[in-house]
């Protein structure tokens, strides 16, 4: 009897665990591009800031002599990666946003340690509200 109930207490929590799971995707899923930038640099995950890359892009990073003019997105998510490796977020913060018909964009600032980068983010319409990420510019 108590191995039935326990089996039924695990199952309840891995289905419990999956859709949590799956609400907190779609959650982010549904961020507005500009912010879900904002909330990536925050925390320095680079696999979340890639699923907003074009499939090429462009990618300076002038702190790590970075500067390719078309780079492709999986390249670089591993550029981002190490980026926030060695300079781990402190803190972002949104200086500004802006968009027109065709396009949007994102100005802020980067924190880590004792330094502080300027971030450019510039998005390009794919589909009609839909928007993908087609330059990045770091500068120190």
């Amino acid at each position: 009897m108590n191995r039935i109930i326990m089996f039924f207490k695990a199952k309840s929590i891995g289905l419990l665990i999956g859709i949590l799971w799956a609400t907190l995707s779609c959650f982010t899923n549904t961020l507005d591009p500009a912010q879900a930038i904002g909330v990536s640099m925050q925390t320095g995950e680079a696999h979340q800031l890639a699923t907003y890359f074009d499939k090429d892009l462009e990618l300076r990073i002038d702190p790590v002599g970075v500067n390719f003019s078309s780079i492709q997105a999986n390249q670089a998510e591993m550029i981002m990666r190490s980026f926030f490796r060695k300079y781990p977020p402190n803190r972002f913060q949104t200086v500004d946003q802006g968009n027109t018909p065709h396009l949007k964009y994102t100005t802020g600032t980067y924190w880590s340690g004792s330094r502080t980068f300027q971030v450019n983010v510039l998005m390009h319409q794919v589909t009609p509200g839909h928007y993908l990420i087609h330059s990045i510019l770091v500068n120190d």
